[in-house]
């Protein structure tokens, strides 16, 4: 397991760039893997306000490792 893997693993549900840095992938690549269905709302990200007009997500993150098998 990496360093920084163990850095976040206290931190389950990341915010989208930190997901992204996780991966080593840029953020958008998660935007488009979101809405292409290869995530699952609920189980891969959820919204941190629902009713926000410009919604926010957060990720957990060994759930999004784990379909992106990067562990």
């Amino acid at each position: 397991m990496s360093r920084q893997m163990n850095a976040m693993s206290d931190k389950i549900w990341l915010k989208t760039k930190e997901m992204a840095e996780a991966l080593g992938c840029h953020r958008n690549t998660l935007s488009r893997l979101k809405q292409s269905g290869f995530f699952r709302e609920g189980q891969h990200f959820r919204t941190v306000n629902p009713l926000s007009t410009r919604p926010t997500f957060v990720w957990h993150e060994t759930r999004v490792l784990l379909r992106m098998n990067a562990v």
